[in-house]
């Protein structure tokens, strides 16, 4: 298990906050999980992606945030290589409403020299949402984003396959013909 930062990013105190979890991340047995590493390379084109719901018609979501950890372990040997991470919100019926590409650096570990699991938080422009709407995080092998194992299938996470632009279930291989499902730790902030 990799630990978790207890660093975050302020908000406005106007903002509402909307998680993908229960329960306080101590708490949790949590994993760094990139994709890539359980996929291959498909998963480039693969998101962990949560369900929420907008607390009121016409939300503006204004940030995301997710823990992550990018390989960063202070040696400048452990120092990652540039790679692309995306993001998109969607709505219920999964029609694009934003979408963001950058290089994962600025949101690194290892630009904040942190060598546990870090919040990475991505600001957006005043997104419009309501009801249920999906935040997509595409770590493209650039991080690893925390997942908590959990017994049944979960009800709010899953893997958004851009091909087909479909859901299915969050789960990973634990073996041969088995899978563990997860729920994907992320956050959202809005007003």
């Amino acid at each position: 298990m990799v630990g978790i930062s207890a660093a975050s990013n302020e908000k406005s105190s106007n903002d509402e906050i909307l998680y993908s979890y229960e329960g306080n991340l101590t708490d949790k047995n949590i994993l760094p999980v990139d994709l890539v590493s359980f996929i291959g390379s498909p998963a480039l084109f693969f998101a962990e992606t949560v369900k929420l719901n907008a607390p009121k018609s016409d939300w503006k979501v204004n940030a995301v945030q997710l823990y992550a950890w990018d390989g960063f372990n202070g040696t400048s040997e452990s120092a990652p290589s540039e790679r692309i991470i995306g993001l998109e919100i969607r709505d219920k019926d999964l029609k694009l409403l934003y979408k963001f590409a950058d290089s994962q650096l600025p949101y690194s570990n290892y630009a904040h020299n942190a060598t546990l699991m870090y919040p990475l938080t991505i600001d957006v422009p005043q997104i419009p949402v309501s009801g249920e709407f999906y935040i997509c995080f595409y770590d493209r092998g650039a991080v690893a984003v925390a997942a908590e194992p959990i017994n049944e299938t979960s009800k709010n996470s899953f893997i958004y396959v851009a091909e087909g632009n479909r859901l299915i279930n969050s789960t990973l291989p634990t073996g041969e013909n088995l899978v563990t499902p997860v729920n994907w730790i992320m956050a959202v902030s809005g007003n």
